[in-house]
C-alpha cells in the first residue's frame, strides 16, 4: 500500500475530521483487520499535538465466543474503567475516531443473534451520555473507513487486493487532489451552499416517489438542514464523517406516511439485509418485509419504541463520487453517502434551532425529535427517485429529479 497516501489519509482525518487541538486526547475504535490505520491515525495525532491516544479494539470474533460463553446477565456487565474513561472522555473534551469495522465484519464467527441484542443494548445504555453528547456535537468524532484484503475482494471481486481498494477510494475521499485539504474545505462549502438553498424553502415536508417508494415525511418549524462540516460548542468546525456527501435534518417523529424501500444493503446488528420495505402511519413503522434479514428486523425493532420512528431524514445527490462507482461496499459509512436515506432510532438535536436546551427525552420528544439507544441507516434513494417539498406557504417545488438536486 503506499504509504505516503496512507498518511495524507490520517493527516486529513486527524486535521479535519476531528480538527485535533493541541493537548487534547484522543480514543480510536478499531477491529483487528484495521489495527494498521489506527496506528497511523494514532502517530498522525501525536505529530500534531494529542496529549494521549488511546486505541480500543473491537473484535467480532472475540465477541462471538463471549455470546456463545455467557449467560444474557453476564453480557450486561461492563467494567467500571470503560465506564470511568467515557466518563473522561466527556469531561476532557476527548475526540472520538471510529474506523468502520468492514474487514472484520467478514472474519468472525456466527453472533447469536438474541445475545448480540441483548449485548448491544447493554453497551449503547452504559454509553447513553457520550452518544447523547457526541449525537449534539459537543465532542469531537468521525467516522472513517480503511482498505483491507477482505474487504477488497467482497467489493472488487476475488482478485482485488488492498491497493485495488484503496485506488477506488482516492476519489471518494479527495486523496486524488493536489491539495485534499484544501478540496474539502471547497466540498464542505458545496454542502454548505445546499443546505442553504433546503432551508431558505422553509420545508414542511417532502414527498419521495419512485417505482418502490410512495411516501411523505414532515419536519416541524425548527428543524434545519445541515451537512459537511458540523460545529463544536465553541465553533470549532469538523467533519463528522470522511467522506461525507449528504445534506441532512431530524423529522418530526410524528409525520411519516406511505412506503418506502430500501436500494442498498443495510447492516443491522452486526448482520446484513436487503430490500427492506417500510410501512409508515402517522410517524409509525406499522408493517415491514425483507428479501434478507427479516429476523434481523424483528430484534431490532424490539430494542425499544424509538426504533419504529424516524430520527434523521439525509439528501444526497447521485453524482457524488460514490453513488458514480456503481459499487456496493457493504459499509453504511460509504452506502449512506451514494443515497438518500434516513435513519430509525435517535434524532440529532443539533438539527433543530434550539436544540441545544433540549436536555431530556421528553423535551426532544415534543420537539419532534425521536429518542432511541438506536441510530441505523436505510439507503433509499435511487436514480429514479424524485423528491418534492411542500413549503410551509404551502407551494410544491422538486428538489431532486431522477437522483439529482435540481439547484
Amino acid at each position: 500500500m503506499n504509504q505516503t497516501i496512507l498518511d495524507t489519509y490520517a493527516d486529513l482525518v486527524i486535521l479535519k475530521g476531528i480538527n485535533l487541538k493541541k493537548n487534547k486526547s484522543v480514543a480510536i475504535m478499531t477491529g483487528p483487520g484495521t489495527y494498521y490505520f489506527a496506528r497511523a491515525l494514532s502517530k498522525s495525532a501525536y505529530r500534531h499535538g494529542a496529549l494521549y491516544v488511546q486505541v480500543l479494539l473491537d473484535d467480532l470474533d472475540v465477541l462471538a465466543s463471549r455470546l456463545d460463553n455467557q449467560t444474557e446477565e453476564q453480557l450486561k456487565h461492563t467494567p467500571a474503567f470503560i465506564r470511568s474513561l467515557d466518563y473522561e472522555m466527556c469531561a476532557e473534551g476527548w475526540a472520538y475516531i471510529r474506523i468502520d469495522s468492514t474487514e472484520d465484519r467478514l472474519d468472525h464467527a456466527p453472533l447469536h443473534q438474541k445475545k448480540n441484542q441483548t449485548y448491544g443494548t447493554a453497551k449503547r445504555e452504559f454509553s447513553l451520555t457520550r452518544m447523547k453528547k457526541t449525537m449534539r456535537h459537543e465532542l469531537p468524532w468521525c467516522v472513517v473507513c480503511a482498505p483491507g484484503p477482505l474487504w477488497a475482494r467482497q467489493v472488487l471481486g476475488e482478485h482485488a487486493n488492498t491497493s485495488d481498494l484503496l485506488s477506488v477510494l482516492k476519489p471518494i475521499l479527495l486523496l486524488d487532489k493536489e491539495d485534499p485539504f484544501t478540496a474539502w474545505d471547497e466540498h464542505g462549502a458545496m454542502l454548505q451552499a445546499r443546505q442553504d438553498k433546503l432551508n431558505s424553502l422553509h420545508i414542511d415536508s417532502l414527498h419521495f416517489k419512485s417505482p418502490v417508494t410512495d411516501f411523505t415525511i414532515g419536519f416541524t418549524e425548527k428543524a434545519r438542514f445541515i451537512g459537511g462540516s458540523e460545529t463544536l460548542p465553541d465553533g470549532t468546525p469538523f467533519f463528522a464523517n470522511l467522506p461525507t456527501e449528504e445534506i441532512f435534518t431530524t423529522s418530526d417523529r410524528m409525520r411519516a406516511n406511505g412506503y418506502i424501500t430500501t436500494t442498498r444493503p443495510v447492516t443491522v446488528l452486526n448482520s446484513r439485509t436487503e430490500e427492506i420495505r417500510l410501512v409508515f402511519k402517522d410517524g409509525k413503522v406499522v408493517d415491514y418485509s425483507a428479501k434478507v434479514g427479516m429476523e434481523i428486523l424483528d430484534a431490532f425493532f424490539a430494542i425499544d419504541e424509538g426504533t419504529k420512528r424516524i430520527g434523521e431524514c439525509a439528501l444526497v445527490d447521485e453524482s457524488s463520487p460514490i453513488a458514480q462507482s456503481a459499487l456496493i461496499f457493504d459499509s453504511i459509512l460509504l452506502d449512506e453517502n451514494a443515497s438518500c436515506h434516513i435513519a430509525l432510532g435517535d434524532g440529532y438535536p443539533s438539527c433543530l434551532t434550539n436544540g441545544s436546551l433540549l436536555t431530556t427525552e421528553e423535551s426532544l420528544n415534543e420537539a419532534g425529535c425521536n429518542t432511541s439507544l438506536m441510530h441505523v441507516d436505510f439507503m433509499v434513494g435511487s436514480k429514479d427517485m424524485n423528491i418534492t417539498a411542500r413549503t410551509r406557504e404551502g407551494m410544491d417545488v422538486q428538489i431532486m429529479k431522477m437522483g439529482h438536486f435540481t439547484f
